[in-house]
C-alpha cells in the first residue's frame, strides 16, 4: 500500500507530540528534583528549530493554520501547540535570567561603590520576579499539557484509517500508555477501532507485510491466531508473510507449502485478490527453484 505524505506527517505530528510530553515532563522532574537547567530548556523549545516543541509547533501550523480541508480539533491542536510554544519561551527566558544572573548577585557588595550596589540589589530584584515567572509558567504549561494530551486522544481516533497508525500505535504501546495509563490507552484502542487490541494488531501486522517485513508479519498474525484461531483473514495472511518469510531464507519447499496452503484458502475475497498476483508469481518462482535443485 502507497503512502501518501499526509498519512506520514500526521504519523510525524502524533510522534513529535509525545516526545514533547515526554520531555516536558522530564523537565519537571528536574525542577522539582532542583536540577533543571537551561540546557534542559533548550532540548524543549528554542527559536532556532533544534527543539521538540519547535519542530512541532511548525508541523502544526504546516498541516493546519492555513488549511481549509483542518478540521476544528485540528485548529484547536495548532492554536494550544502555539501557546504552549510561546509559554515554554518565556519559561526558557527566565531559566536564562536564574542560571545566568542569580550567581552574579552574590558577588562581595563590599567592594562596590554605592551606585553599583544599586545596580546589583535591581537585578536581584529581577532576579527574584523572573523565579516567581517561571514557577507560575510551570504551573501553566502543566495544565496546557493535559490539555494537549486530550487533544491528541481526539487526533489519534481521528486518524483511525491513516494506515500507519496501527503499527506506530503498536511500536510506541509503552510510550502511549505512559501518557494515558493502561486503562486510557484500552479506552482509546476500543475508541478507534471497533474490536480494539485485536484489530490494532491485524492492521500493524497488515502495515509490516506490506513494507515487506514478512518475519514481523507473520509472527503478529500468529499472535492474532493464538487470540482467535477462527480468524480466516489471520490464517490466509499468516501463511502468504510465511510463504515470503522463508522463500527470503532460500527454505524453498517449506516456503511453496505455506504458498500453496494460501493459495487454496477460502478466505475473504477483498483481502486474498490484493495478494493473489504476488502469491502466484511466487509459486511459479519456487517451483523452478525446487526443481532445479533437484536437477542438481
Amino acid at each position: 500500500m502507497k503512502t501518501t505524505n499526509l498519512e506520514k506527517k500526521q504519523i510525524d505530528l502524533i510522534r513529535e507530540s509525545i516526545l514533547v510530553y515526554e520531555k516536558c515532563m522530564e523537565c519537571r522532574n528536574l525542577f522539582n528534583s532542583k536540577d533543571l537547567c537551561f540546557a534542559n530548556i533548550e532540548g524543549l523549545v528554542d527559536d532556532r528549530g533544534k527543539s521538540h516543541l519547535f519542530r512541532l509547533k511548525e508541523m502544526s501550523h504546516e498541516l493546519f493554520r492555513n488549511s481549509n480541508d483542518a478540521s476544528y480539533k485540528e485548529k484547536l491542536y495548532d492554536m494550544t501547540i502555539g501557546y504552549i510554544f510561546h509559554e515554554a519561551m518565556k519559561l526558557r527566558e527566565n531559566m536564562y535570567q536564574l542560571e545566568y544572573y542569580r550567581p552574579q548577585c552574590d558577588i562581595a557588595l563590599h567592594t562596590l561603590t554605592d551606585q553599583e550596589k544599586k545596580v546589583v540589589h535591581e537585578i536581584g530584584l529581577l532576579v527574584k520576579k523572573a523565579e516567581i515567572r517561571f514557577r507560575e509558567g510551570f504551573k501553566e504549561i502543566k495544565v496546557l499539557l493535559n490539555e494537549l494530551v486530550g487533544q491528541l486522544k481526539d487526533l489519534i481516533v481521528l486518524y483511525r484509517s491513516n494506515y500507519l497508525l496501527p503499527r506506530f500505535i503498536f511500536e510506541n504501546e509503552r510510550s502511549i500508555k505512559k501518557i494515558y495509563g493502561k486503562k486510557g490507552f484500552a479506552t482509546l484502542l476500543n475508541t478507534a477501532y471497533p474490536d480494539g487490541r485485536q484489530l490494532l494488531i491485524f492492521r500493524a501486522a497488515q502495515s509490516y507485510l506490506d513494507s515487506e517485513y514478512f518475519d514481523t508479519a507473520r509472527l503478529l498474525f500468529k499472535k492474532i491466531l493464538r487470540l482467535d484461531g477462527q480468524n480466516i483473514p489471520a490464517f490466509f495472511l499468516f501463511t502468504y508473510a510465511s510463504a515470503y518469510s522463508f522463500y527470503f531464507k532460500n527454505m524453498f519447499t517449506r516456503s511453496l507449502m505455506f504458498a500453496e496452503r494460501a493459495y487454496g484458502l477460502n478466505a475473504d475475497e477483498t483481502i486474498k485478490n490484493i495478494y493473489m498476483g504476488s502469491l502466484k508469481k511466487l509459486i511459479v518462482t519456487l517451483s523452478k527453484e525446487i526443481k532445479k535443485k533437484k536437477s542438481h
